[in-house]
């Protein structure tokens, strides 16, 4: 079983949110077509996702930050066992407030909490290289954001509607544009607007 195999089947096991296939396949795409060489992923989860962006290009170099105890535990094993270049920099903390080197990036991942993209994508967006991607995943919550109706849960009709206001924030952004694409669990690629004359 291959290192994407087996991380996968633990997140299905454990019920760990892991991007979805289509979702991840897309991610690796663009990696490869764009020679991304940093990358910065706010929820590192199990590390599948940073794993895949490594073996992508040995010469990535990647931050990952996560504050779940139980997911830092998870994925600093799965970097000491797969990462062997040691190029992921796993830093722990609420992606909000901790600090991180100042860099910049060529791509950032967004798969943390919902409820707090806008203030993730408020906080990083500065980092972005000029040429770099934001992606977003989670645009459709399991189809649910333009279906609340799906649910009765109070809990998981707020989360929607913060989704829902994430991704009308995107679409008023003066100085990106935004693609929404229908993969996966619904993924928005955020890109600086090309302000050159």
């Amino acid at each position: 079983m291959s290192t994407m195999d087996e991380l996968t089947w633990y997140g299905i096991v454990h019920q760990v949110p892991i991007l979805q296939a289509e979702g991840l396949d897309y991610m690796e795409d663009y990696l490869k077509t764009h020679s991304v060489s940093s990358f910065l992923e706010i929820g590192t989860a199990i590390g599948r996702t940073a794993l895949r962006a490594a073996k992508i290009n040995p010469n990535c170099r990647i931050i990952t930050i996560e504050r779940k105890p139980e997911m830092i535990q998870e994925a600093r094993k799965n970097f000491e066992k797969y990462d062997t270049a040691h190029q992921i920099e796993l830093i722990e903390g609420d992606a909000r407030v901790v600090p991180i080197p100042a860099r910049t990036f060529d791509c950032i991942f967004i798969d943390a909490a919902k409820n707090q993209y806008r203030t993730f994508f408020e906080r990083f967006a500065p980092m972005l290289e000029k040429d770099g991607v934001i992606i977003s995943d989670n645009m459709n919550f399991h189809g649910m954001v333009d279906h609340p109706e799906r649910t009765n849960n109070r809990h998981t009709r707020a989360l929607l509607r913060r989704i829902r206001e994430y991704r009308e924030f995107l679409a008023s952004l003066e100085d990106y544009e935004t693609e929404f694409l229908e993969i996966g669990d619904g993924i928005a690629v955020t890109r600086r607007k090309n302000t050159d004359v």
